[in-house]
């Protein structure tokens, strides 16, 4: 059976086991069905204020990751060249890969605001991933071309250039694809937290204390098509 089939199937018997679960229920309130669902996604999507709450968390995250990527890969060339800069920043990344996405939001928000915080937060989520994924191109670059490459110049900045970047790519790429998902998961976690204004998070919040279940669902529906969506354009450029 192809793959295709087997999504479909999968698909097809979340639903079915959904709407049984609904019907066990008999609460709109506490479990929607599918059909109540695909109603709200239908009023979210011909509501104009959705695309501009889109637009707004979507800009947020370009920025984040922007900024988490040009931070990120120009610190991980250094960790990768220079075992010093290593050893510097990996308690930095240890620290934020294991602390609890919960307790970061919390403390940035206690110390920036609603407003800065939602960059800081995010942005602390993916410069370990996209650290981590520079570092490890450079190390496994093949070390004769290391050699090779140090007997032509000693421009370091050169080097990263010209050398180190195009090799660690496919690495920097891989990095972004796991990173996209998980920062847009990470804002919107954010955006809830804050009640950031004109976000998927407030419109979120809004809808939980509103008991609006089915908006809730559909809002979950849209972030998971979003999410989709960016990881296909990233893994489209990581084949060219």
């Amino acid at each position: 059976m192809k793959k295709t089939s087997l999504g479909f199937l999968a698909v097809a018997l979340f639903l079915l086991l959904w709407t049984v679960a609904s019907l066990r229920v008999d609460n709109r309130l506490l479990l929607p069905a599918p059909t109540d669902v695909l109603s709200a996604l239908g009023r979210l999507l011909s509501t104009p204020q959705t695309y501009r709450i889109l637009l707004s968390s979507f800009l947020r995250l370009l920025t984040a990751v922007a900024v988490g990527t040009g931070v990120g890969v120009f610190i991980g060339l250094l960790a990768g060249v220079l075992p010093n800069v290593d050893a510097f920043f990996k308690p930095l990344v240890t620290s934020l890969r294991t602390v609890p996405v919960a307790s970061v939001i919390v403390v940035i928000l206690i110390l920036y605001g609603s407003r800065t915080s939602l960059y800081i937060i995010t942005f602390l989520m993916l410069f370990p991933i996209l650290y981590e994924a520079t570092r490890q191109g450079v190390l496994n670059i093949d070390p004769s071309l290391k050699e090779a490459y140090r007997l032509e110049t000693q421009r370091w900045w050169f080097g990263a250039i010209k050398f180190y970047l195009p090799l660690t790519l496919p690495f920097i790429k891989t990095g972004l694809l796991q990173s996209l998902g998980l920062g847009f998961k990470v804002l919107v976690m954010a955006e809830f937290v804050a009640q950031s204004p004109v976000s998927i998070g407030q419109a979120l919040y809004i809808s939980r204390i509103s008991l609006a279940y089915d908006d809730v669902f559909a809002w979950t529906l849209i972030i998971i098509a979003l999410v989709l969506m960016l990881e296909t354009l990233v893994q489209k450029l990581k084949n060219i």
